[in-house]
């Protein structure tokens, strides 16, 4: 085992801060897998549309049974990348741990810094992502022939559906409250960004949560949390009072049925300390197989964890969130054995919503490829490698924009210290 030394931690968009408590030594890299999971996962919704029983353990099972060995090994790397699971919630749980490390502040400077960080990506993002559209689909009218406005309202494809446009789209995304009309008015323009909205409501409520774990302690803190989520999951189920999403989207989509994994997440940072001691290079590749392995069958046991009928559905996703950290904290101290892996999913970690935008931009790219007779549905493995190391590098591109308009438009306080370097990751 090795006990890693201490490391920066990062005010987005300005790099490391002085006198900030040490962050876990595999945070950074841990961020960077859950984003390129999302990305991957994105891909394979654009390419081969919602993934049904064909993903199933049950199929993978059977092919073991009957000796089919690279079918079984087929059907489990399609499930760890495209069955819908915990994404989100590995998402909320980085959040709440990254948050609880840093030193507590009050309640309007926590907030002001964490809108400083966030919202002039957002809101840049959205229009980077627009101004793609907008081209994609006078490229689509060019050579289709057809009208430019149709192709702009109606022409998009995502997760290999119709992607409409509204004239007052843009309006209700840059207000962020315009996104919760609905289930489509949450995936307007620039669809990731709902991601953001998501840890903007974690945000809002980050003070109060820090507060209360202070009040009641780890425990109590935690199982009360768990049960305000399960019981606001179960009122959702049986008397649907958000019918603009229905009962899945909104628990999906709102704050107060996802609290559990913000929650988890808070809780560990108690533990920060012997998290900080992470497994040595030998041991920690030896053992990320078994990771993985453990990682996989969370995502197949996440099939029931939506289910309004089950007592899975009622809990969450932090039903099976909270098995599979065991196995992505080895996967990070493996991707951190490696130097150069090591730098790239840092980095990645510590740029999320760049990546967030750089992705939902290609996944315009990639429904205008299919609209005009790209056959991509067999190939989405061969384009996997591409398509991250296109993500990453638009990611890079991007990146310095949205620092330097915040610095000229939303300057900190002289006193704040001003290193070189750089971070947009929401959850930081």
């Amino acid at each position: 085992m090795t006990n890693v030394t201490r490391d920066q931690t990062f005010d987005p968009g300005h790099g490391p801060l002085v006198n900030d408590p040490p962050m876990l030594p595999a945070i950074d890299v841990l961020r960077g897998i859950t984003m390129l999971w999302v990305t991957i996962f994105h891909l394979f919704a654009d390419t081969r549309g919602t993934p049904g029983p064909e993903l199933y353990a049950s199929r993978c099972l059977s092919a073991l049974r009957s000796g089919d060995l690279g079918a079984a090994l087929a059907t489990a790397a399609n499930a760890l990348a495209a069955a819908p699971s915990f994404r989100v919630d590995l998402f909320l749980f980085v959040t709440g741990l990254v948050l609880m490390l840093r030193p507590p502040s009050g309640a309007a400077a926590f907030l002001k810094r964490r809108m400083r960080a966030v919202l002039p990506s957002y809101w840049l993002g959205s229009l980077f992502v627009l101004a793609v559209v907008v081209g994609l689909a006078a490229l689509r009218a060019g050579v289709a022939g057809s009208a430019f406005g149709a192709e702009l309202q109606r022409g998009s494809l995502l997760s290999r559906g119709p992607y409409r446009i509204e004239p007052l789209d843009m309006i209700w995304s840059f207000s962020i409250v315009g996104r919760f009309q609905g289930l489509r008015t949450m995936q307007l323009i620039a669809p990731s960004m709902w991601y953001v909205v998501l840890v903007l409501q974690a945000y809002c409520v980050f003070p109060a949560l820090r507060a209360l774990l202070a009040r009641l302690g780890p425990a109590w803190f935690f199982l009360g949390i768990i049960g305000v989520t399960c019981l606001g999951r179960w009122l959702v189920f049986r008397y649907d009072p958000f019918p603009s999403f229905g009962p899945n989207a909104a628990v999906i989509y709102l704050l107060p049925f996802r609290l559990a994994p913000l929650a988890v997440g808070m809780v560990a940072a108690r533990w920060a300390t012997s998290l900080r001691v992470v497994p040595g290079r030998g041991v920690s590749l030896g053992l990320a197989g078994p990771a993985i392995l453990l990682v996989l069958a969370m995502v197949w046991a996440s099939d029931e964890v939506n289910a309004p009928d089950t007592i899975l559905g009622v809990i969450g996703p932090v039903a099976t969130l909270i098995p599979a950290l065991p196995g992505f904290w080895i996967m990070a101290a493996a991707g951190s054995a490696a130097p150069g892996l090591r730098r790239v999913l840092a980095w990645a970690g510590r740029h999320s919503i760049s990546i967030l935008i750089a992705q939902d931009a290609l996944r315009f790219v990639v429904g205008t490829a299919m609209t005009l007779g790209g056959k991509l549905g067999g190939i989405t493995w061969w384009l996997a490698i591409p398509y991250l190391a296109a993500s990453l590098l638009v990611a890079w591109v991007w990146s310095p924009l949205p620092t330097w308009v915040t610095d000229r438009v939303w300057p900190l306080a002289a006193a704040s210290p001003r290193p070189a370097g750089g971070s947009d990751d929401v959850g930081e």
